[in-house]
């Protein structure tokens, strides 16, 4: 069991659970757990012992199923405290061949940071001279090594709230992460034959779009529009359950 690791996402509209193995880069599902998603709406609470109850329902189902209690998690967020950002950080190099040191260099130059947000920076690609893209400039001679990075940006305010409510339930948050650029990334390291794809990851009050061109982040857009307005749409056409709208919509 000191291979079991666990990932919780927390979402406008359902909390999941997920505990795996990880043995040998084997991963493997061992637990899971899903409760919709009450007293708060994506944005702020409503009821604060129904957002924890909501919370531990979930893990709780996803330990009975593991035989296994949580000690540590990665927390998954999706609702719309979270904001994507490409940016680019650049040295100068002179003529110089591109050396490990440079990379590590580059990617220590410090961005500018919005203190009411949480920042995870992941690196997408280099670029050489503003012309050439590649995953691995070392060993290349440039004037200038860019580094191109996917910023990951979620509101301070629900980082502290979470960490108030784990601390609660006695469960260390090893870190934050979102659903889009989780996603990016395991694309991106997945080995696929098609170099052009485009990443839609539809949330409950919003929808991100990534575009992947030449194997490399391209574009990236946010829409303050999720899927919650097709199951308002479905009610109000079919007159039925909000809950019922959601199953219909699957």
């Amino acid at each position: 069991m000191d291979s079991y690791k666990s990932i919780i996402e927390i979402g406008s509209f359902s909390i999941k659970t997920i505990i795996y193995s990880e043995l040998n880069k084997e991963f493997s599902i061992i637990g899971t757990g899903k409760t919709r998603t009450r007293g708060f709406n994506g944005e702020e609470i409503e009821n604060f012992d129904d957002f924890i109850e909501c919370i531990k329902n979930s893990i709780v189902q996803a330990e009975k199923q593991a035989n296994y209690v949580i000690k540590d998690t990665y927390i998954l967020i999706t609702n719309q405290s979270v904001k994507i950002k490409k940016t680019q950080k650049d040295i100068e190099l002179n003529g110089a061949i591109v050396e490990n040191n440079d990379l590590r260099k580059v990617s220590k130059i410090k961005i500018s940071k919005d203190e009411n947000y949480y920042y995870n920076l992941y690196t997408s690609h280099y670029i050489i001279d503003d012309k050439l893209i590649t995953d691995n400039p070392v060993g290349l001679n440039c004037n200038k090594l860019s580094i191109i990075s996917l910023v990951s940006m979620i509101d301070i305010k629900q980082v502290n709230l979470l960490n108030n409510i784990f601390q609660k339930l006695q469960i260390k948050i090893l870190n934050y992460l979102d659903s889009t650029t989780s996603s990016f990334f395991y694309m991106k390291n997945k080995q696929k034959t098609k170099t052009n794809l485009v990443l839609i990851d539809f949330g409950f009050n919003n929808i991100n779009i990534i575009m992947i061109k030449n194997k490399v982040l391209h574009f990236q857009k946010k829409i303050i529009q999720g899927s919650k307005k097709i199951s308002n749409d479905l009610v109000k056409i079919h007159n039925v359950s909000f809950d019922f709208a959601e199953k219909l919509k699957i």
